[in-house]
C-alpha cells in the first residue's frame, strides 16, 4: 500500500449514499440540488402535442412559478426541457441555430430524426461531463408525419407514441398509458396531456404552477395554449 493511500480519508458506502440521497455530489465536492419536472409528449393522426408544468425547484424551494419548459426551434419543430436550466437552455440555443442554419443552406425545413441526430451527436460527445438533462423533441414534415423522440442525456434517440419526462413521469405514464390510442384529434390529444401534467402536478411537489400546452402541425404555426391549475 503507497504511502498517500494510507493518509486518504476513507468514505462508507452508507455515507455516500446519503450524500446521494441529499443531493450531493463528489465529481467536485460541490453540491448540486435536484430539480424536478413534468414534461409529456404524444403523437397524434396529423399533430404532435407537447406539454409541461411551470413550476422550477432547487431541492425543496420553488425557484419559479413560470419556468418555460416549453421551446419553439422551428415552427414545424419544438422541444421540452427537464433537468439543469442552464444545460437545457444552451442546447436550446444551439440546436435553434444548427437547424436555422441548415434550413438557409437547404432551403426546405429540416426532418425531425435529422434535428434529433443533430441534438444526439452534441450529447454523445460530452457523455464524459454529460449535460444534466431530459428532453422531447417533436414535431411533424410532410416526408415523415408526426415524430416524437424521447432525447436522453448521454445521447440516446428512442422514438415513442407517448412518453413523459422528469420527477411526475410515474404519474403521467399512469395515464397515457391508460387513454392513449392510435389515431387521436388534435382535442384528444390535448386533453390526454393535459391530465397527464395534471396528475403529476396532484402527486408530485417539484411540478405545478400550471400547464403549458402545444400543438404542431406541418401546416400553419403551432397552436399554443396555457392553463393555470388551482392549488
Amino acid at each position: 500500500m503507497r504511502k498517500d493511500e494510507l493518509i486518504k480519508p476513507t468514505i462508507s458506502s452508507l455515507v455516500k449514499e446519503k450524500q446521494l440521497n441529499n443531493g450531493q455530489t463528489s465529481k467536485n465536492g460541490s453540491q448540486t440540488f435536484k430539480t424536478g419536472t413534468t414534461t409529456v409528449g404524444l403523437t397524434c393522426k396529423d399533430a404532435v402535442i407537447l406539454g409541461t408544468d411551470k413550476r422550477a425547484t432547487m431541492a425543496y424551494f420553488v425557484a419559479s412559478k413560470t419556468s418555460e419548459k416549453l421551446h419553439k426551434i422551428q415552427d414545424h419543430l419544438w422541444m421540452t426541457i427537464a433537468g439543469g436550466v442552464a444545460d437545457a437552455m444552451y442546447l436550446v440555443d444551439v440546436l435553434r441555430a444548427e437547424t436555422t442554419l441548415y434550413q438557409l443552406q437547404r432551403e426546405k425545413k429540416i426532418k425531425i430524426k435529422s434535428a434529433g441526430k443533430i441534438l444526439s451527436n452534441i450529447l454523445y460527445q460530452n457523455k464524459m461531463t454529460p449535460y444534466e438533462v431530459g428532453l422531447i423533441l417533436g414535431g411533424v414534415t410532410e416526408e415523415e408525419g408526426p415524430v416524437l423522440l424521447d432525447i436522453g442525456a448521454y445521447g440516446s434517440i428512442l422514438p415513442e407514441k407517448f412518453c413523459s419526462v422528469g420527477s411526475g413521469q410515474n404519474f403521467s405514464y399512469g395515464v397515457l398509458e391508460a387513454k392513449y390510442k392510435e389515431g387521436l384529434t388534435i382535442k384528444q390529444g390535448m386533453d390526454i396531456v393535459q391530465k397527464a401534467i395534471t396528475s403529476s402536478i396532484i402527486r408530485d411537489m417539484a411540478s405545478g404552477n400550471g400547464i403549458d400546452l402545444v400543438a404542431i402541425t406541418k401546416d400553419g404555426p403551432a397552436e399554443r395554449k396555457f392553463i393555470p391549475i388551482k392549488e
